[in-house]
């Protein structure tokens, strides 16, 4: 899981944002990020006045080619069946991370071996 982290910031002082070219008036309350709030300190535009930590769930195992926008490795709440060929475009990386979710235990090393690992626990 990734974390996001929320800067909720008080401003001082109002100002245009730069980013977003909308008007902040002073008290004004902000979400900006770490990189931002030190911008804003540097400026001394506000002060922190609360973070908030949230935790992002993992993005799904996907070939970012096969990609048009969908999650493609999760049918029904049951993992896909990949293709030979599906299984060929990702890394060994890939291959070694997709056996671990699938709970495959690999026994070969090399990427053809385990391409054919995969697809024969996925029968």
């Amino acid at each position: 899981m990734s974390t996001k982290i929320i800067i909720k910031y008080q401003t001082n002082r109002a100002f245009k944002d730069k980013y977003s070219k909308k008007e902040v008036k002073l008290g004004d309350i902000i979400d900006v990020d770490i990189k931002r709030m030190k911008e804003l300190n540097k400026h001394n535009a506000g002060r922190v006045v609360d973070i908030i930590v949230e935790e992002e769930p993992e993005t799904p195992l996907v070939n970012p080619e096969e990609n048009d926008g969908e999650t493609k490795n999760v049918n029904n709440g049951q993992p896909e069946k990949y293709t030979k060929e599906q299984l060929e475009e990702f890394s060994v990386n890939k291959l070694k991370e997709l056996a671990e979710k699938m709970q495959i235990e690999l026994t070969k090393a090399r990427k053809d071996e385990i391409i054919e690992e995969i697809l024969q626990a996925q029968n």
